[in-house]
């Protein structure tokens, strides 16, 4: 019991090294209705997937799923970076900061 949640905890900071890319919400995600899913993405120790289900037609809420380098060095520390940003400022505030905050963490280099 104990060796599997170490290596759960671990699949959360390590991502597979062979990955330039990152999975974030614009890449291939589905939607039917009011679920947004992706069914798979890589990580070092496998594979996730995430779904989102939103309460009403306009989707005011964000999330999203990185992982990878988290620096715009290739040499930067590698993880996972999961953002869910609420809509209570309002669709346009949850998608740019969706849009915007983990490139700018990048940027920075974490």
């Amino acid at each position: 019991m104990l060796s599997q949640l170490i290596n759960f905890l671990r699949a959360c900071f390590r991502p597979r090294s062979d990955q330039n890319g990152q999975l974030g919400s614009d890449s291939g995600g589905k939607q039917d209705g009011l679920l947004w899913y992706k069914d798979t993405g890589q990580h070092f120790h496998g594979e996730f997937s995430m779904a989102v289900v939103q309460a009403n037609n306009l989707l005011e809420d964000q999330s999203q799923v990185e992982s990878g380098c988290l620096s715009t060095h290739d040499s930067g520390p590698f993880g996972t970076f999961v953002g869910v940003y609420d809509g209570h400022g309002g669709p346009e505030t949850s998608r740019y900061v969706n849009e915007y905050l983990f490139q700018h963490f990048k940027i920075v280099g974490l």
